[in-house]
């Protein structure tokens, strides 16, 4: 039986929602712990429910901040493995310190032998509500969560830690107000050149990548934990495990690379690419299938040829033939935008392909002031489209020699300074 945290309604069927009021529906013990105290922290209300924990908003008994507390289901606390794996999710979020996955402040046992960790408090919804509420994903919007997750899990594999359970799930999207500039392609009558408008986005999604609780660590740092993953074992979520995951195999890095691709075609079509009733099925179709097309699974969205080609490479069953790593991935991800782009990505929607042993630099710079001056934007005139040009492949050219969170900063003050010049 469960339980809606909001009215109250029972449900004993498969349903995941609340028809009521859309709630997450969550069993009766998750209910019995609100009001009472873990650690320092009053448990206020139920934010969510995942495989290992449930969520709920806390708050410091003496200080009187705001955060999010992780509870270990209570199926597994008599578990030792268990809870060394949840504790292991707690170590690993809180080492990787980046600004794209959610920071653990936190955590400790409870009276019933379990544990709980304390998180900073995010006020948003999970990528897997998302799609299951508003189905498909524009491949504008897609592609800004997936960069995000990926520079995420760049940080991640560069301390030697793999995620292994990456889903839908495990996304939070914050929405936050537009700071940046988009080209839109306007469509044209005729046999007419196509015409752009330059606009700033309303609102984007700020990715959290929450839960490393099955994480591997490739290289531990101190003493070894007790019940770490052992060959043969499977872990994961089957519509989103790679091939060699389900296998039982050993896995590294690349194992992320393809969960992403999964997740990308999940957000283009509104569905993972493999489903069936039971997860043995799920789990041999991620070993034995090729990826199908997404481009012919969701023919009514735009999906551009260069998106399936990039979903096709992550998703390919031999990790030696996936993106090698994260940044790899995301070089690529650049240049599968459609008809909206972001500014310093504009190259990519007159059709540009990705980059060879030229110049990053004089590409973007020639390629993208070209298209600017030709777009008859009454906005800027061929000079300062060229200036424009120059300071997004400068953005390109020396972002690849940063960390990951620098990379980011630099980008936000680019994208403000182009603002105020326009």
């Amino acid at each position: 039986m469960r339980v809606c945290p909001r009215c109250r309604a029972e449900y004993s069927g498969s349903e995941r929602f609340c028809s009521r009021d859309q709630n997450v529906l969550v069993e009766q013990v998750d209910i019995d712990r609100i009001g009472t105290q873990v650690g320092n922290y009053f448990l206020l209300d139920i934010l969510g429910r995942g495989g290992m924990g449930t969520v709920y908003s806390g708050e410091h008994v003496y200080i009187g901040k705001k955060v999010a507390v992780k509870v270990l289901h209570h199926r597994f606390a008599k578990y030792e493995e268990a809870i060394q794996r949840f504790l292991r999710e707690a170590r690993a979020a809180s080492s990787i310190n980046h600004p794209n996955i959610v920071d653990v402040t936190d955590f400790g046992p409870l009276p019933d032998g379990g544990v709980f960790f304390v998180m900073e408090y995010l006020e948003g919804t999970s990528l897997e509500d998302m799609i299951e509420r508003e189905g498909p994903i524009p491949l504008h919007r897609a592609l800004n969560i997936a960069n995000q997750i990926a520079l995420a899990l760049a940080a991640a594999h560069d301390q030697g830690i793999v995620h292994r359970d990456l889903k839908p799930e495990n996304i939070m999207l914050i929405e936050r107000p537009g700071r940046r500039e988009i080209v839109r392609t306007l469509p044209e009558g005729g046999n007419g050149p196509p015409r752009y408008v330059v606009e700033k986005e309303k609102k984007y999604d700020f990715v959290k990548l929450l839960d490393f609780g099955i994480a591997k660590v490739l290289a531990v740092q101190g003493e070894n934990l007790p019940g770490q993953t052992m060959q043969g074992a499977v872990f994961g979520t089957p519509e989103y495990m790679s091939p060699e995951a389900a296998r039982g195999d050993p896995v590294d890095h690349r194992a992320d690379i393809y969960s992403l691709g999964v997740i990308l075609f999940d957000m283009l079509c509104g569905r993972p690419p493999f489903e069936a009733e039971a997860a043995a099925d799920v789990l041999s179709m991620q070993i034995h299938n090729p990826a199908p097309s997404p481009r012919a699974t969701n023919p009514h969205v735009e999906i551009t040829e260069a998106a399936e080609a990039l979903i096709f490479k992550a998703m390919a069953k031999d990790p030696a033939q996936r993106h090698q790593s994260m940044d790899e991935f995301r070089e690529e991800l650049q240049f599968c935008y459609g008809s909206i782009a972001f500014k310093r990505h504009a190259a990519a929607i007159v059709g540009d392909t990705p980059p060879g042993p030229q110049s990053r630099q004089k590409r973007l710079t020639d390629e993208l002031s070209e298209w600017m001056a030709d777009a008859e934007q009454p906005r800027l005139s061929p000079e300062e489209a060229r200036m424009v040009a120059i300071v997004n492949a400068a953005e390109q050219v020396f972002a690849e020699a940063l960390p990951p969170e620098e990379q980011e900063r630099l980008a936000d003050a680019l994208d403000r300074a182009l603002e105020d010049d326009d």
